[in-house]
């Protein structure tokens, strides 16, 4: 299942030099949508072909970011579920975007008064702590739960990750462009505590010290591993 033509079209590309018997069946978008791609499939399958059940189950559901942006975790986890045959495994890998890389972490603050600095993580960690945002209104207690109320027993496993990451001059324009539509960007959380002169220093701290700099970028990963939970 692939969010986006983009990626669908590129796991097609990559599926089409397997034997026609390993090829996967690629699906786009979203988790909800999986019961219905799965009876459109079995609609169009070949006479000749076995047909899935309409009730099919899977041993194995593997996801690279499944959960990541869904509104409703909790209801995409029982979605999981009832695709879950007895014995099966959900194993997903989740970036955590609520403990990921503060941009005010990388930069030397030195340059600022005390009352500017505070300011600005202070916007910053606003960011997130916004319980209407789902990218960042969750943590692995809150994965935890979602699973176990879907009748999962889960292990999940952290992983802080350091990567280098070269800052270009892009990026930080896009840090600092607002936006006219859709997520609010950078400098437009910031304008909720800074003024526009204060966001200016803040932006040549970034451009001076920053641009063609290769820095160490962290991010936090959990490992979940689910069954069925076992009745007492």
């Amino acid at each position: 299942l692939a969010r986006n033509r983009r990626d669908a079209d590129a796991l097609r590309q990559t599926a089409e030099r397997l034997p026609q018997i390993e090829r996967p069946t690629v699906m786009e978008g979203a988790i909800e949508e999986i019961p219905l791609f799965l009876t459109l499939q079995r609609g169009s399958a070949s006479p000749l072909a076995p047909r899935p059940s309409p009730h099919l189950r899977f041993d194995a559901i593997v996801g690279y970011n499944a959960l990541l942006d869904e509104t409703d975790k909790p209801a995409a986890c029982r979605l999981l579920t009832d695709l879950l045959a007895p014995g099966g495994v959900i194993s997903l890998a989740e970036r955590v975007p609520r403990r990921t890389q503060r941009l005010y972490a990388l930069i030397d603050g030195r340059e600022l008064d005390a009352d500017l600095l505070a300011r600005w993580r202070q916007a910053e960690e606003a960011i997130y702590v916004d319980p209407s945002d789902p990218l960042v209104n969750w943590d692995e207690d809150d994965l935890q739960a979602a699973l176990a109320a879907a009748g999962l027993s889960a292990t999940l496993q952290g992983e802080t990750e350091q990567a280098a990451t070269p800052i270009t001059p892009a990026m930080i324009n896009r840090w600092f462009t607002p936006v006219t539509t859709g997520k609010l960007a950078y400098i437009d959380r910031l304008t909720t505590t800074l003024s526009t002169v204060e966001i200016g220093r803040i932006r040549q701290l970034f451009e001076r010290q920053l641009t063609g700099q290769a820095v160490l970028w962290q991010t936090y990963t959990l490992f979940v591993a689910a069954r069925f939970a076992q009745s007492s």
